[in-house]
């Protein structure tokens, strides 16, 4: 039996495979929403996200050995799904009603199926789909290599579609020890990043040496460079990316130039690559958003928000209480759609006759107060 389930699976997920990398895979496919208070538009980006996940989901590849063992087919599907390659290039809405409270559309979608790093096109649509995060890069050692490196990362970036910082405008108003110190840590870089505007940090450093040695009576001196860089959601602290990399050359100014720029360009491509897998599976599954909330009375009201938002925030999967204090509460909420879609479905919540209130929403959270 579970072995017919194998292949059955392994035959309706390869229907959905192109033939050949410059075929469109075009999938059709429904979502829906709930109009809370008239609000059209809201529903319309949270039906048209339902179906785009839709999409990624009947357009997953897989390779399913025969000697595979499955004890729970619907356990096993969730992880296929959890593990999907399938990518959305463009879309358009090709019909849309309203049923009662309920919203309707059907979109038709080109999948493209492979490596999302080598795809142009997907990339951008998950910098659009992640509320196009940017990205802020900075070695913090005041070295010609360093200056060299933060240069190529930055350019780099740019060229994937990403919105760049500055990094000479923060270092004219940050002092050097403290972009040092920043490194470790966390508050310190929660604000620097909200300062300027970015939702993640490229923190990265060069370290640079020399050797002179003979070689056939021949004076040579030998560069070597060791860089390292991590990528942090400014939000949460969580490091998102990180690499290294070690190269040495002999001879002296373009030589070094030569394999700083190297260095830069490969460690750009090894951060970007983890960043664009983190963020697939996070559009493709599920993405954690932190919420906190104030204007709580007692913990038994607190106990009511809860159930609330479980209740009539959709995609919500699981809630992990982190902190409670003086009618404060800090949750962690693991929700299968976006911090934006979140956001308007948490503002319809009541407790009784209050209402909630956003005060302030980044990419990874959203404060909110209990109105009286």
């Amino acid at each position: 039996m579970v072995k017919n389930l194998l292949v059955t699976a392994f035959v309706v997920f390869s229907l959905f495979m192109p033939l050949s990398s410059p075929a469109k895979n075009i999938v059709m496919s429904e979502g829906t929403a709930f109009i809370h208070n008239d609000r059209m538009d809201i529903a319309r980006d949270k039906a048209i996200e339902s179906a785009l996940r839709q999409v990624v989901e009947k357009t997953v590849g897989v390779m399913i050995s025969s000697t595979t063992e499955v004890e729970n087919f619907e356990v096993k599907l969730d992880q296929i799904l959890s593990e999907s390659q399938g990518f959305i290039n463009t879309y358009k809405v090709v019909d849309e009603k309203r049923e009662g409270d309920i919203l309707k559309v059907t979109v038709e979608a080109d999948v493209g199926v492979g490596k999302l790093k080598d795809r142009m096109k997907a990339i951008q649509m998950v910098i659009t789909r992640k509320s196009m995060p940017r990205v802020m890069v900075i070695f913090g050692n005041e070295t010609q290599a360093d200056m060299i490196a933060e240069s190529v990362m930055s350019q780099y970036f740019m060229s994937k579609g990403f919105t760049v910082i500055d990094a000479e405008t923060v270092k004219k108003n940050v002092k050097h020890e403290r972009l040092q110190a920043m490194a470790s840590d966390e508050k310190e870089l929660k604000k620097l990043g909200h300062r300027y505007g970015a939702e993640i940090v490229i923190l990265g450093s060069i370290e640079f040496s020399h050797k002179s040695m003979k070689v056939d009576n021949i004076e040579m001196v030998f560069n070597k460079a060791l860089g390292s860089v991590k990528a942090v959601n400014v939000d949460t602290g969580v490091v998102i990316a990180t690499d290294s990399d070690t190269r040495s050359a002999p001879g002296m100014g373009e030589a070094e130039k030569r394999i700083i720029e190297e260095m830069g360009r490969k460690m750009s491509e090894n951060v970007m690559n983890q960043v664009m897998e983190r963020w697939s599976s996070e559009l493709t599954n599920a993405v954690t958003v932190t919420v906190v909330a104030s204007g709580l009375k007692s913990y038994q009201e607190l106990a009511m928000f809860k159930e609330a938002v479980a209740r009539e925030v959709r995609g919500v999967k699981n809630m992990y209480q982190r902190s409670y204090a003086n009618g404060r509460v800090e949750l962690d909420i693991n929700i299968k759609g976006n911090t934006q879609s979140l956001a308007d479905d948490i503002v319809t919540v009541k407790l009784k006759n209050r209402r909630v209130k956003i005060l302030e929403m980044t990419q990874n959270k959203v404060i909110v107060r209990i109105e009286p």
